[in-house]
């Protein structure tokens, strides 16, 4: 049980009791402080029709929505948390991705929150969050399988002072997680740790990876960059866009060092080698079926020197926003 001591009163506060409404009432007119990251649409947002198991109409504690994830957001609060929350949190769930475009209509129109376009969100991946002052361990333990349930325990104390707790998926730890991310990232770019992945998957193609590491420190100037290391590609995300690396040491048909793959246009980028996957004579060397990219991307660029590479960035700069 948590304690707060008060350096002016000289004594440990004393919990207070308030009911789901006034906890309600009190998150929603301090959204800003608490869920900053989630774009608020409506307390009490009520949802018309068979919507629980039981076969009634129901309504949802605080409806948000996710600009991060792209998903539609369920805020179930209670004093203790009961078997009860979860089935009604799913009943929810399952009706709000039944009836997605109704919700989208009434989240944009009604209230006037505004959404990315209809095709943008994904339809079929509802957050929910718990707000109790209790959780069982049972809970807890299922709710850390699972990326898209969070729990939060709150306690509220005399003085007017208000605390909650992450039990999982804390915003401040993904914001640490991210940033211990791009210092290992910056410290495999330099060249310091010689034992990485990135250092092993380059072995002995060093002009490779001089390549790679110029076009990453370039995709890196627009944020983060989500770099996975699969076992014959790199995988890069940035905003949008995506991109498969393949290195190469000079040699094969084109004699490239670097092979950068995209689904942006770059077909009138001057001197730049290239594969289109989908193009006539691509798909008749290979019988029909784009085979031979190691990503899903359309364009298969082949960089053979520093300038090919430079003509490469200079066209995306103004393609990633």
């Amino acid at each position: 049980m948590p304690k707060l001591f008060s350096i002016n009163d000289k004594k440990i506060l004393k919990q207070v009791q308030k009911t789901e409404t006034e906890l309600n009432n009190f998150l929603t007119n301090h959204w800003k402080y608490f869920f900053s990251n989630f774009e608020f649409i409506k307390n009490e947002f009520q949802l018309s029709g068979n919507v629980r198991s039981d076969g009634s109409s129901g309504r949802i504690d605080i409806f948000a929505f996710n600009p991060k994830t792209r998903k539609f957001v369920i805020f179930e609060l209670k004093k203790n948390f009961d078997r009860n929350i979860s089935q009604q949190a799913s009943d929810y769930k399952d009706f709000i991705e039944d009836n997605f475009a109704e919700i989208y209509l009434e989240t944009t129109q009604k209230y006037g929150v505004n959404l990315p376009s209809y095709n943008e969100i994904l339809k079929d991946q509802i957050e929910i969050i718990f707000i109790a002052q209790k959780f069982t361990q049972t809970h807890i333990v299922n709710a850390k399988k699972r990326n898209n349930v969070t729990l939060i325990k709150y306690f509220w104390f005399e003085n007017d002072l208000f605390l909650v707790d992450y039990i999982n998926n804390d915003p401040d730890d993904e914001e640490r997680q991210n940033t211990e991310k791009i210092k290992k990232i910056k410290k495999i770019i330099d060249g310091k740790d010689e034992l990485s992945e990135i250092a092993i998957f380059f072995y002995k193609k060093e002009k490779s990876k001089q390549f790679f590491d110029n076009f990453f420190n370039f995709l890196n100037g627009f944020g983060v960059v989500d770099l996975k290391i699969n076992q014959t590609n790199i995988s890069l995300k940035i905003k949008k866009s995506s991109f498969s690396i393949i290195p190469n040491n000079g040699g094969g048909k084109w004699k490239a060092f670097l092979q950068i793959n995209t689904d942006f246009d770059i077909t009138n980028i001057p001197s730049l080698v290239f594969d289109d996957r989908f193009g006539e004579k691509y798909l008749k060397e290979k019988g029909g079926k784009p085979k031979g990219s190691l990503g899903k991307e359309r364009f298969e660029v082949f960089i053979q020197n520093e300038e090919q590479l430079e003509k490469l960035i200079s066209f995306l700069k103004a393609k990633i926003f």
